[in-house]
């Protein structure tokens, strides 16, 4: 039985895990579906009797639908990008296509499609938070610039972007900003903004979960960084540590709600010891984390790839 890991070709992060599944004796097929059609071609059918059969054939592989293990569902490039002509067509069509015969198929995911859907929305994701029991500074999204600037009134505030993408092509990671005592709020009716209120903040903590393992990584960042994301690597301190169970509690209900096996959580810690929810990256980097602290989280994924666990609780399982 096979994994079947859905990345870009530029994605060295995916190599960690592989390499382990290759160590396990664990079969792998890894593509991007933006090679599809093209270099990698899809046959699945409905027999007669309901079965879902057919394979995926690249320039070195077949593999039969019926011998893929698991999926991990990684940092994938749109189905159909790569299509010379018509590219919003075939990539609709190609996307049905291939990410419908997979689910039909009922394979346990890392992570259900639907749920990283689901994860991506901001608000969505505060909202289970909270549900969840953990503690979520007062959020704004909006395209209202009275509405934010009545936001900032009320206290020291950041702004970041909703979907965490800069604007610019290609796409990168836009950084947190504080906002100034003076700012002009009428670019916020250009496009929606999301304004939080500011955590005095001590440190990070940047919790990876995989299956039911967690893997709390705390981060301090020189000056308290707003996003030490953008720190040289030497401004930053990394350790691994213990999360308080409160805190590991509510992320299992949280990773329950959103029918995810795999996240990567961020929180802001304060002086009284509160663990603020920031995000949770439903695809989140794990490469730095286990780089800097040896914590075995490629291990971990590979393992649950190998002997995937049951659906979680908020999923919504296919037969299989």
């Amino acid at each position: 039985m096979t994994v079947l890991v859905l990345t870009s070709e530029e994605d060295v992060t995916a190599d960690m895990v592989i390499h382990r599944l290759a160590q396990r004796g664990t079969p792998v097929l890894r593509l991007d579906p933006a090679t599809i059609p093209g270099r990698v071609a899809l046959a699945a059918r409905i027999t007669a009797g309901g079965e879902v059969a057919g394979h995926i054939t690249t320039d070195r592989q077949r593999l039969a639908l019926r011998d893929i293990r698991s999926v991990w569902l990684r940092r994938p490039g749109a189905p159909g990008a790569d299509a010379a002509e018509q590219r919003e067509w075939v990539s609709l069509e190609t996307e049905r296509a291939f990410y419908g015969a997979l689910r039909a198929t009922g394979l346990p995911w890392m992570n259900d499609p639907d749920a990283v859907a689901r994860s991506r929305y901001k608000v969505w994701q505060l909202r289970a938070a909270h549900e969840a029991g953990l503690l979520v500074p007062e959020t704004l999204v909006t395209t209202d610039p009275a509405a934010a600037e009545r936001f900032a009134e009320d206290g020291p505030a950041i702004v970041k972007s909703v979907s965490g993408r800069h604007p610019e092509d290609p796409p990168v990671t836009l950084p947190t900003a504080r906002v100034p005592a003076d700012a002009d709020f009428s670019g916020v009716a250009a496009a929606a903004t999301c304004l939080q209120r500011e955590v005095a903040k001590l440190a990070d903590l940047r919790l990876t979960v995989v299956g039911e393992q967690m893997f709390p990584c705390v981060i301090t960042s020189k000056d308290r960084a707003l996003d030490w994301r953008f720190l040289p690597a030497d401004e930053c301190d990394w350790s691994l540590s213990e999360a308080p169970a409160a805190v590991t509690a509510g992320v299992r209900r949280y990773m329950a709600a959103a029918g995810l096996v795999y996240a990567a959580l961020d929180f802001a810690m304060d002086a009284a010891g509160q663990y603020w929810f920031l995000e949770a990256n439903q695809g989140g980097q794990f490469g730095f984390v286990e780089i800097t602290t040896g914590a075995p989280i490629s291990q971990a994924i590979a393992d649950w790839l190998t002997h995937p666990a049951p659906s979680p609780a908020g999923a919504i399982p296919c037969p299989r």
